[in-house]
């Protein structure tokens, strides 16, 4: 017994020989032949019968491949997807940013070209706070005593005259609007020059008392501040004639005056700093 090569090896070996020598007499033959030969024969027929079959299973499995390659793809989809969310999220911020500057921009703008206009010095504020009843108009601003602020001094915007400064404390003020029911105003219709009371009313709407009931004031007459009782200067646009109506028996016209002033939307105002004369018949504050 050969101990180095057992049986099995030696078979084994044996195979391995033969299939080589049949390859190599295989592909000898196959070279020599013509096209019409028993090898090129039988591999055009094994041809015509394996690519059919291929093409069968490629088609049977290519829903398969297709589903497999959707199920895969799902993760990167969503993730993609919420890169994209992300994306618009960040997108969407940046455009209402850009509304609110630019927005903020233009009334800043219009803030500093109301200020060279006017022949008075001014302070500008941002509205922190605002009345929180019916029963009261009024703001609160960021600038107080620290700053100069003192109660009776005039609010203004570039559409018009805001209202008046009825207490500070170092950091801010309130400003009491002229919507209020208890604000008076004293104004001048600039078509006749005749003087009244400008008063806010429940429903904030603003009338002008005091006028007289024979007066030749038109719908859209333009009313400024008259400049009278020491708090306003004179000049301040408040304004138009709205409506205008009289009682039978009344001495005087109802005369309901349209501002321009977005009272609910107020963000930044100018408040005047010019010190006023005091009014010398005025009751003083004890």
């Amino acid at each position: 017994m050969n101990l180095l090569y057992p049986q099995s090896t030696r078979r084994n070996w044996a195979i391995f020989s033969l299939l080589v020598v049949l390859s190599v007499m295989i592909i000898t033959l196959y070279f020599r032949e013509g096209s019409n030969g028993i090898l090129h024969g039988v591999q055009r027929y094994t041809v015509n019968i394996v690519v059919p079959l291929q093409s069968g299973v490629s088609k049977a499995v290519s829903p398969f491949k297709s589903a497999f390659r959707f199920v895969t793809s799902i993760g990167s989809m969503r993730t993609k997807n919420q890169r994209l969310e992300k994306e618009n999220s960040r997108l969407r911020k940046e455009i209402a940013s850009l509304h609110l500057t630019d927005s903020e921009n233009k009334r800043l703008r219009e803030l500093v070209g109301l200020k060279r206009k006017l022949d008075l010095s001014t302070a500008p504020a941002q509205v922190i706070g605002k009345s929180s009843t019916d029963w009261q108009a009024v703001i609160v601003l960021d600038k107080g005593r620290n700053e100069g602020v003192k109660k009776n001094m005039p609010v203004i915007v570039d559409s018009g005259l805001v209202g008046q400064v009825i207490d500070s404390s170092p950091k801010a003020c309130r400003v009491q609007l002229i919507t209020d029911q208890k604000s008076g105003v004293g104004v001048q219709i600039i078509s006749t020059s005749e003087t009244g009371v400008l008063q806010g009313q429940i429903d904030e709407k603003l009338k002008i008392s005091f006028i007289d009931k024979n007066s030749k004031v038109k719908k859209g007459d333009e009313v400024v501040t008259s400049g009278l009782g020491g708090i306003f200067p004179k000049g301040l646009y408040v304004g138009k004639v709205r409506r205008i109506s009289s009682r039978p028996y009344s001495l005087f016209k109802e005369i309901e005056v349209e501002s321009f002033v977005e009272f609910a939307k107020l963000e930044e105002v100018l408040i005047i700093t010019n010190p006023f004369p005091r009014n010398p018949y005025e009751t003083k504050e004890r």
